[in-house]
């Protein structure tokens, strides 16, 4: 059972017991109009590295009609962009008394009148089904962005982090949500300097991010977890040179970026505008990518932009 206990400057959400799914806790909101929505906590996958598993338990996934009813409460209260969040979001509903997919949860939600926007995280390569690319194509709501953690582009190394799949078969879930929707965003996780990685397997890292053109890199030093299999493993890597390959990968990434940022430039984006700083109206498009204009009133809008450049860390544009 848990227990949910308030304070007048604090609220201890506290879970007595793992295998529980608490519900009617308060949605994570940073913003009125969007929001995220848990659908399932927990971790299967016990990569060598991660802590999860140990300390949030095994899968569990709430039902489809309880994340419904969160999701038409958020309607109600102004929400018109949701985040679906899991540990594995590909991996929801297997523990249902009645199995429900993440696709065919995806499509439920595409349905729900007044939201316009669902993006997911995290996805694991291992469970991206092909119903699943297909659903995200069919669903007009669905933002064409996947968020999808490689980790490493070294066979050796993935099969060291326990990631059930090879470079070659992650390149292949590429080819596929790329054929179904050309214009898909990717971006990934890379961690460099995991136990035992060679100046090859880093080398090889850096082939594999390029060849699959991710449009967003997030690159973290391997972190030594304690309780973790990868902890103990032989041949850490020295600090110093886990930094300098991360600086390495953090330039590779940079590049991807711009190039990508510029390939749409000229273009038009439906942009949902956040905040006003320094006199621009700032927002993400659908791919995630962020975006600033000139206008006004713009707060919780969606309004179509054409790029017409590239900032430091973003996108500008006119509003049509």
């Amino acid at each position: 059972v848990a227990t949910r206990m308030e304070s007048g400057e604090t609220v201890y959400d506290i879970w007595q017991e793992q295998r529980e799914v608490v519900e009617d806790l308060p949605a994570i909101r940073h913003f009125p109009y969007k929001a995220s929505v848990n659908i399932m906590f927990g971790c299967n996958n016990f990569c060598s590295y991660c802590i999860v598993p140990y300390v949030r338990g095994r899968e569990r996934s709430r039902t489809p009609e309880d994340i419904l009813a969160e999701v038409r409460r958020l309607v109600k209260d102004g929400v018109i962009e949701i985040m679906l969040l899991g540990q594995n979001v590909n991996s929801y509903g297997k523990n249902l008394e009645t199995p429900v997919s993440f696709a065919e949860l995806l499509r439920i939600v595409n349905e729900v009148e007044g939201i316009e926007r669902i993006r997911f995280m995290t996805s694991h390569p291992k469970d991206l089904s092909d119903e699943l690319i297909q659903a995200m194509a069919d669903c007009d709501k669905v933002c064409k962005y996947l968020h999808l953690p490689v980790q490493s582009g070294s066979d050796e190394i993935l099969r060291r982090m326990n990631r059930h799949y090879t470079k070659e078969s992650y390149m292949e879930l590429v080819r596929k949500a790329r054929a179904a929707m050309p214009d898909i965003t990717l971006s990934t996780d890379i961690i460099v300097g995991f136990p035992g990685e060679t100046e090859e397997e880093f080398a090889q890292t850096l082939t594999f991010v390029e060849r699959c053109a991710f449009t967003a890199m997030h690159i973290f030093p391997y972190s030594r977890r304690t309780g973790t299999p990868a902890a103990d493993l032989p041949g850490q890597v020295p600090r110093g040179v886990k930094e300098e390959r991360a600086r390495r990968a953090a330039a590779l990434a940079t590049r991807l970026e711009r190039a990508y940022l510029a390939s749409w430039v000229g273009q038009a984006l439906p942009v949902l505008f956040e905040e006003e700083k320094e006199g621009l109206w700032r927002g993400h498009a659908p791919n995630y990518v962020q975006v600033r204009a000139q206008g006004a009133g713009l707060h919780n809008r969606v309004r179509q932009v054409r790029i017409t450049g590239v900032g430091e860390d973003c996108l500008e544009g006119e509003l049509l």
